[in-house]
């Protein structure tokens, strides 16, 4: 009884553990099983279904703008709805990385760059609440 148990208990965890493709337009990505996805013009959003974490991808046309006008105009634009924001860092691959904080201290890590006239932009939103599940679903990110 006790094997049949466990048994029951390892194929749910196996199964809630899976990830999905989902085509997202610009990319593909595996969504982790326990996660939700939604995308809003250029923003795929894939939230933990608890709400403890969250990461969001937006790709669009560069149109001739570098990395750091956008990092600067996104820096902006995330002043008017986080407590904190921190100030770009330029990394030697010409990209950029920022961090800032919601009124609850809430972090998220901000990585943005432009390569082949689009700009990427990745918000993680609570990294430390689900870290394998996050970089396993960033690593299983396919442009197209």
């Amino acid at each position: 009884m006790k094997r049949t148990i466990a048994l029951a208990t390892l194929a749910v965890l196996a199964l809630t553990a899976v990830a999905f493709a989902q085509d997202f337009g610009a990319f593909t990505m595996d969504v982790a099983g326990g996660w939700t996805a939604s995308q809003e013009g250029p923003t795929a959003v894939v939230t933990k279904d608890d709400k403890s974490a969250s990461l969001s991808i937006t790709v669009m046309p560069a149109e001739g703008n570098n990395a750091k006008t956008f990092a600067d105009a996104f820096v902006e634009e995330f002043k008017k709805s986080f407590a904190t924001v921190g100030t770009p860092e330029a990394q030697d691959d010409g990209s950029y990385e920022w961090e800032m904080a919601a009124a609850n201290g809430v972090k998220s890590n901000v990585m943005l760059g432009v390569e082949d006239d689009k700009c990427k932009l990745v918000v993680i939103t609570n990294l430390e609440a689900a870290p394998d599940e996050i970089v396993a679903m960033m690593e299983s990110i396919k442009e197209k």
